[in-house]
Parts: structure tokens; sequence; C-alpha cells
């Protein structure tokens, strides 16, 4: 008997150690996974994706705002990012409305990312479209009806919320906020969003030259906002919007998540709707930026764009980006590239940072 309770034992350590080898091995092996990717876990209820083989495809559809980033062809321009239309079935939201800042686009409107929401959904989905342009032909394609109103105002970080917002009467707790200005898009939604607006989508613009994780904001000053040559917003050079990880360091202190990267468009959503809904991430900016923008079809027909591609600042950013100076050897490649003052002759101020 005491030999059997030897040999008993003896057989339960074994098995216990063999036990511990499985579990030891499975740890070292999602530790080796995570070390690959480079990536950090994001808790859950949140559904992630870390490899574009993890992701759930979307149903492809085409993105008509690429065709303005230079010669890709028609067909190059299949998206299989989330497309607005497809969120918001997902999201179900019991009082539809979307406030577009830059709502003019060519074909009268067609190509706007919101345009789909308008004509495709059913009439109770309202809107306020705003854009300074007041050429007729950059809206004629919204539909004619009297809970979409087309506004044709300025839109400044100051003014945004008592000017628009306040005037316009809009509901703090609104579906959309689509913003496309090429210039202040950081500052504009962080005056939205501290002002207690919160939608539950917010589609933007970034600036893809400065990739994650580096941080490129220019500065907005209310007395100069108009006063620059050349103008951010004039196509001419690297200055026209902050990057995807600025836009992301201001909107998760917001409890907002980052859903997609389409070229240069972004999408985020309120945290808690994506755990809600079960709408996949990303599992990082980094992870959607290689994704969305590196390997997206449109990339190598759009190298000559200067709002997409530049070689020498991109050639910096390699080469500085683990130093401890990198912000003071940025500034010196970044500064020739900075809009003048017409006032004072000072060149345009940002922040460039990791």
């Amino acid at each position: 008997m005491h030999w059997l309770n030897q040999r008993s034992t003896a057989a339960s350590r074994q098995k216990l150690l063999g036990y511990g080898c499985v579990t030891g091995g499975v740890i070292f092996f999602m530790y080796f996974l995570i070390q690959q990717q480079s990536v950090t876990f994001i808790s859950t209820p949140l559904q992630v994706w870390y490899t574009a083989e993890h992701r759930i495809k979307q149903p492809t559809h085409i993105n008509q705002d690429h065709a303005f980033c230079g010669p890709c062809p028609a067909n190059k321009q299949s998206s299989n990012a989330w497309q607005l239309i497809n969120l918001v079935a997902r999201i179900s939201p019991k009082n539809s409305f979307l406030v577009n800042i830059g709502a003019a686009s060519a074909n009268g409107g067609e190509y706007d990312p919101t345009y789909p929401l308008l004509t495709a959904i059913n009439s109770s989905f309202g809107a306020l479209l705003i854009d300074p342009n007041t050429d007729p032909s950059l809206f004629n394609a919204y539909p004619n009806r009297s809970n979409i109103h087309i506004s044709h105002d300025f839109i400044w970080t100051e003014s945004i919320v008592e000017n628009i917002l306040q005037k316009y009467n809009i509901s703090k707790y609104f579906t959309i906020l689509k913003l496309d200005i090429d210039s202040y898009e950081c500052s504009i939604l962080e005056s939205i969003l501290q002002a207690g607006y919160r939608p539950q989508l917010i589609h933007t613009e970034f600036n893809p030259i400065f990739p994650p994780p580096v941080i490129f904001m220019p500065i907005y000053n209310s007395t100069t906002k108009n006063d620059w040559k050349p103008s951010l917003w004039s196509r001419s050079g690297p200055f026209y919007g902050c990057s995807l990880s600025a836009l992301s360091k201001i909107l998760v202190s917001f409890n907002y998540v980052l859903v997609e990267v389409d070229f240069w468009d972004v999408i985020y959503i309120q945290r808690k709707i994506a755990e809600s809904s079960e709408i996949q991430v990303p599992a990082n900016d980094n992870i959607a930026y290689q994704h969305g923008f590196l390997n997206h079809l449109c990339l190598p027909y759009c190298r000559e764009n200067v709002k997409l591609y530049n070689n020498r600042i991109e050639n910096a950013i390699k080469s500085s980006l683990n130093q401890s100076n990198f912000t003071a050897y940025m500034k010196t490649v970044l500064d020739p590239f900075a809009p003048i003052s017409l006032k004072d002759n000072l060149k345009h101020p940002y922040i460039i940072n990791v």
C-alpha cells in the first residue's frame, strides 16, 4: 500500500509538472506574440483586432474622397473600412442627426462620407451641413427636406460652440460629427468636447505625413487664424492638420476609441458604445495606420501629393524617433515648411513630439 501511495504521489507530481510546463509554454507563447506585434492589449469588453487576419471583414465600398489624393484608378478606391452607414446601423440611434463641418463636395456632395446616410437610410435622419463655400453645385445632391439645413458659416475654435452648435440648437448627444477643414481639427474637436457635446461617432481627417506615435498639431491662434501664407488648407505643405496620435490623445481623454483608418479619413466612437455594440476596434494607432494608410491601394499613386508624403520629413522621423532630442531636431526640419504670418512675418507655431 505504501508503495502504491508513493507511486500515486509520484504520478501526481509528474502530472502537475506536465500541466505546469504546458501552462508556462502557453504564457511564453502569448508573451512572444505580443512582443512580435508590438501592441498594447486593450482590456475587455472591447472587441480588439491585432492583425488584418484577425479583423472581421467589412463589405467593400468605394470611397470617392480618395480620388483627390492623386491619380488613383477608380478600381483602386475600393475600401474595406467601416462605412458610416454600416456603423449607424450597428448602434441604432434613436434620434438620428449629424453635424457636417466641411460639407461641400464634388458631385453636389456625393463624395462626402455622410452623403449615403442622408439618402440611403430614411428621411428621419437630420443634418446641419456647414461650409463657407457658397457654390450651389457643391451641395445640390443633398436631399431637399426640412430637417437638413445648409449653413455657409466660417468655423473657428473660439466660435464653434456659441455661433454654430448653440445658434442652431444642436443637442449635446447627436449621432455623428464629421469634421474636414484641413487645418485646426484638433483644436475644434477639443472645443466642442470641452463644452459637453458627445456625438456618438466622430469622422474626421488627419495628417498622415506624421505616423504614430508622432504628435503633430498646428497651434491655433484666434488673432492670426486666417493670416498665413500659404494657408494651412492650401494643399502646398505638411501643416494642414494634426497627426493621428494627436487626435487620439485628445479623443481618448474624452472616452472615445479609434474604429478605423481609411487613408486620410479616421473614425472614432464612444467607448461605451463600442463595447455595448460589440464593434471591433484596432489595438492601437500604429496597427490602424499600417492597415488603413500604408497598405492602402491608393498610396502608390499619391507619393507626389505633399499632403500625403514628404521624403525629408519621413527620413527625419525615422532617424530621430528614439532620440532624446527628437522635438528639437524635428523643428529644424519642419520650420522651413511652416507658413508665414502676413502680419508679423513669424512662422506658424506647432507641436511636434512623441
